[in-house]
């Protein structure tokens, strides 16, 4: 059993428009400008006029009831009402497009609502409580640049509440457009750095090997490090750009040779509105073992996220990665690609309760072919946050096929893979940010070739803070 004892340090947070979406529901009006139209007195001339007379109180009555149904979110009876409304001749475009645009907030059609409000601001510009209403919903929507313009434009003719209010929104989106910066240090003391098994002895073709000492698994302690900077930009619509650069590492300082670095690039496209994303992000990374340049990777992954409703969620990615290695004998067998590919359902029953299962598949396909494998996974877990007590689990089973023969055995080598991890914590414990966490995590791999089986299990605690 191996004892790492981690504690993470993580600087810079990142934005999330969820947060929001729950503090404003998608049903809910914020503001609306009640418009009070003055009609003018009509004399009984005539049975035409007493007639327009009568249309007049109609209309007042309908608008009336419009505007009770939006404030009191009475959909059905708006619904109704504007159906009515419209048939009238005289009916007001303004009332009716405002109505129509909060109806369609509340039945999810979000872009159908955007376009009822931007037509009333294109016709009307200096009503700025339905501008801010739209400002709203485009942030709501991650049109943040759209967003930001309508903002500013409405900002000046609010109340001073109100103002206030819009330098919060406008706070918040200049701040998920920055530069988003994440540090992780932990200290790690494991019995197996190399992930070896610990089988002395193994036979090959009816001769017995003892396995030397270096082969064997072996200790190290040490520092594990990364550092990422991230930045994602609104161009114009759902359209963002993204650029991330990171290093990952750690440095075992008893035993260096198994020190890793990993620098990484990556820039992309991403579409991102209210209930889905997705984004494609090619990139190029430089492994170093020990002090030598271990192999260069490039590759593009691409990923997609929907929230189905407000308890279900999926989300997917596939990613192609090209692998090259720099020693020529591990080149030899090594060099090649791989594609991965993942799925996920997460639901949501209560607000501190989250399940989700996922099912994950990986293809090597790399010069020898008997290092070359498929693997097909399935996982599943929960999360929970209680008032004091936090808890994280997670476990995975996957089975990894080789396609040709192991030069030694002379039979393709089978792989079943168990991992298990659990996390908790006590938010009293915290100190000024701080929360310690205690993790456990359990591996092991069962093979049919003796050389490549090993388990372990691992217990270690968590310091993490975010900035």
């Amino acid at each position: 059993m191996s004892v790492n004892i981690k504690y993470y340090v993580i600087l810079g947070a990142s934005f999330s428009s969820s947060t929001f979406a729950q503090e404003l529901p998608p049903d809910q009006t914020i503001f609306f400008e009640q418009k009070t139209p003055i009609y003018p007195k009509v004399s009984f001339i005539s049975k035409q006029d007493n007639m327009v007379k009568i249309a007049n109180i109609q209309n007042l009555s309908l608008e009336q009831s419009i505007n009770q149904a939006i404030i009191q979110k009475d959909w059905v009876t708006l619904e109704r009402l504007l159906q009515e409304y419209q048939q009238n001749k005289t009916y007001d475009h303004i009332l009716y497009d405002y109505g129509l645009g909060a109806l369609y907030r509340y039945q999810g059609k979000l872009n159908d609502a955007i376009i009822c409000y931007q037509h009333i601001v294109e016709q009307n510009p200096d009503l700025h409580y339905p501008r801010f209403d739209l400002a709203m919903m485009l942030f709501e929507d991650q049109r943040y640049a759209e967003a930001k313009s309508e903002f500013e434009h409405a900002k000046p003719f609010l109340s001073p509440q109100m103002q206030k209010l819009v330098e919060q929104f406008l706070v918040k989106i200049k701040r998920s457009q920055q530069w988003q910066l994440d540090l992780n240090l932990s200290y790690e003391k494991t019995n197996n750095v190399n992930q070896a098994s610990n089988l002395k002895e193994i036979t090959i073709k009816g001769a017995k090997f003892i396995r030397s000492e270096e082969s064997l698994p072996q200790k190290a302690q040490g520092i594990d490090y990364s550092l990422g900077v991230s930045r994602e930009k609104n161009i114009v619509g759902h359209h963002y750009a993204y650029i991330g650069m990171s290093l990952d590492g750690i440095y075992y300082w008893d035993n260096k040779d198994y020190s890793e670095q990993t620098l990484r690039a990556s820039t992309g496209y991403l579409y991102k509105k209210l209930n889905q994303s997705w984004a494609i992000t090619p990139f190029v990374q430089q492994n170093l073992l020990g002090n030598n340049r271990y192999s260069q990777n490039y590759g593009s992954s691409l990923e997609y996220s929907r929230q189905l409703s407000e308890q279900w969620k999926i989300s997917a990615n596939t990613s192609h990665m090209r692998k090259n290695y720099n020693q020529s004998n591990i080149s030899l067998h090594y060099d090649g690609y791989s594609n991965s590919q993942a799925a996920l359902i997460m639901y949501q029953p209560k607000a501190n309760f989250l399940v989700y299962s996922g099912i994950n598949f990986m293809q090597d396909h790399l010069a020898d072919r008997s290092e070359s494998s498929t693997r097909q996974g399935v996982r599943i877990g929960f999360l929970y946050l209680g008032d004091a007590l936090g808890l994280r689990t997670n476990v995975n089973y996957a089975q990894r096929n080789f396609l040709a023969n192991n030069t030694w055995d002379l039979k393709s080598r089978k792989d079943n893979e168990y991992t298990f991890t659990a996390t908790t914590w006590h938010k009293q414990l915290q100190w000024h940010g701080f929360i310690p966490k205690l993790n456990y995590k359990y591996q092991k791999i069962d093979s049919n070739l003796a050389l490549y089986k090993r388990q372990n299990s691992t217990w270690f605690m968590t310091i993490e803070r975010s900035f």
